[in-house]
């Protein structure tokens, strides 16, 4: 009578945990290769024990479960890859990580693939381990169990974040030190503060400041330092003021050291920088040096301010037509008054006429005109009137004249039409004079504005002037804000030469204002 268990392995096979199967036939993949369970693989087990059938048709039961190769995303990050369709129970060893794998039915009799783990891993591996459960999974996910892969994740992430964090926080002062071991030697992550002193850095602060990252450092400490430590700083840059300041990166130090001393400190700055005369002169006129100046008059007391005014007025016409030292001189004239800056302005006011035709200085003319107040403000806008012809046909000096005529100061303006009179329309010819003509049309009071349409009007070219391509804006202008007699012979002038206009680029756009102002006047 035929063994009642191996009868029912004729329709099923059995896994270990009693799990029924079919074994005949069926189809699967192994290593690639396609193949069949058949008939005879099924006698195969009628002769069989009961105590071996599914032990010894272990190889036939893990392929009908039609297992996927493992790939290198099921399984943690830091294991190594192992050949595809191995199974196999993992240990650790003082020498690696181990994988044994037994292949009995196939003929093969022991694997042993040997991973070597770097120094560091089997470090963080002994400090996060504890409690390892050997995990066996089939498509290779639990090499460990997930208990354990979450502690050494955990653990492995928080020494890397703070890795990371050491080296973000000290990133500028390991910059440093790699760059100047001499005179950087030691840090420490205890609370987030330096234990550097300035005192410890006696001698060595000068170079330091004219490094990027040392200057950086620099001015992190004196935030910090007392007021004996800020002392430290002074005493060792006061000699070398002027070179600091005209340092790309030695200026920022600067910058944060006249906001920390007191004033004894800062007089003792000034008195280094204003010792030789063109000292100062020279700082101002360098791009880095200029702003170092402009924070150091921000942050001084009247007294001190006049010392340094002082100072510049020897070289105040040639700071002011410079593209950085003009930067000091309008800060001096903005912010302080009138009195003090008197040496500047008179500097500035016999060199009048060759400052405002200049690109810089016809900027420092206008402050000179708006911020100037006494003899000294006469002085200049006398130069001003004595020149305005020529400084309106200026590129640069034209501007001088418009910023006079925009301060709406009436007594101004008229003293500025009186000088221009008789040339009106040859200034309304020229590219730049032309934007004064209007701008007086556009500011002035209607007498004035009346003044300057008549003498338009009965010049002997006044028909040029409807078709020039810089007066036909000035004509534009003068439609829009003429009015009474002055308008009528304007209108009547056009109305004379308005075959020619309409023919003419520029006469068209006359026309056309004229129109406009026709519309509104209906309107109204």
């Amino acid at each position: 009578m035929e063994h009642p268990k191996n009868t029912q392995m004729m329709k099923y096979q059995y896994l270990v945990n009693g799990v029924p199967f079919q074994s005949s036939p069926v189809t699967f993949f192994s290593d690639g290769m396609i193949s069949s369970v058949t008939d005879t693989d099924t006698m195969s087990f009628n002769s069989l024990s009961p105590t071996t059938d599914v032990d010894y048709g272990l190889p036939t039961v893990f392929s009908l479960l039609n297992l996927s190769p493992a790939t290198c995303s099921d399984r943690p990050a830091f294991l190594r890859s192992t050949p595809a369709g191995q199974v196999g129970s993992s240990v650790f060893s003082d020498e690696g990580f181990e994988t044994l794998r037994r292949h009995s039915d196939l003929g093969v009799d022991v694997f042993l693939n040997r991973h070597k783990w770097s120094d560091d891993m089997e470090a963080r591996r002994r400090h996060c381990s504890s409690g390892f459960v050997n995990g066996i999974d089939f498509d290779q996910k639990l090499l460990y169990s997930s208990p354990q892969i979450e502690s050494i994740t955990r653990c492995s992430s928080n020494l890397a974040s703070e890795i990371v964090d050491k080296k973000l926080k000290f990133q500028c002062l390991d910059d440093y030190e790699q760059q100047n071991p001499c005179c950087c030697s030691k840090f420490q992550n205890q609370n987030q503060n330096f234990i550097w002193s300035l005192k410890e850095l006696r001698g060595r602060i000068f170079t330091m400041a004219k490094d990027q990252n040392g200057c950086r450092i620099l001015q992190t400490m004196i935030e910090r330092s007392a007021v004996d430590e800020v002392e430290i700083v002074v005493s060792e840059v006061v000699d070398f003021i002027s070179d600091l300041m005209n340092d790309q990166f030695g200026n920022y130090l600067v910058q944060k050291l006249v906001t920390l001393c007191n004033d004894d400190q800062k007089m003792r700055l000034i008195i280094s920088l204003t010792k030789l005369p063109t000292d100062i002169i020279l700082v101002c006129m360098n791009p880095h040096g200029t702003r170092a100046v402009q924070k150091l008059l921000e942050n001084l007391n009247p007294n001190q301010v006049k010392l340094v005014v002082k100072a510049l007025y020897r070289g105040a016409a040639t700071l002011a037509v410079d593209p950085n030292g003009h930067h000091v001189i309008q800060y001096c004239l903005i912010n302080f008054h009138s009195e003090i800056n008197k040496p500047i302005l008179t500097e500035i006011a016999s060199k009048c006429y060759k400052i405002a035709t200049d690109r810089s200085g016809c900027c420092v003319i206008q402050a000179c005109v708006e911020h100037s107040r006494g003899d000294v403000r006469t002085r200049i806008i006398t130069e001003i009137m004595t020149n305005a012809v020529h400084l309106a046909e200026d590129p640069f000096g034209n501007y001088v004249l418009q910023h006079m005529v925009g301060l709406k100061i009436q007594e101004l303006t008229a003293l500025l039409v009186r000088q221009l009179q008789g040339h009106f329309a040859s200034l309304s010819c020229n590219k730049y004079a032309s934007n004064v003509v209007e701008k007086c049309l556009n500011e002035s009071g209607e007498e004035v504005v009346a003044r300057i349409i008549m003498e338009l009007v009965r010049s002997p070219n006044s028909s040029l002037l409807l078709v020039d391509p810089y007066a036909n804006f000035v004509i534009q202008s003068a439609l829009k804000v003429s009015k009474g007699f002055a308008q009528e012979c304007l209108c009547g002038l056009i109305s004379k030469n308005m075959l020619s206009m309409r023919t003419n680029l520029y006469g068209k756009k006359i026309l056309e204002r004229l129109e406009k102002k026709k519309v509104n006047y209906a309107k109204s």
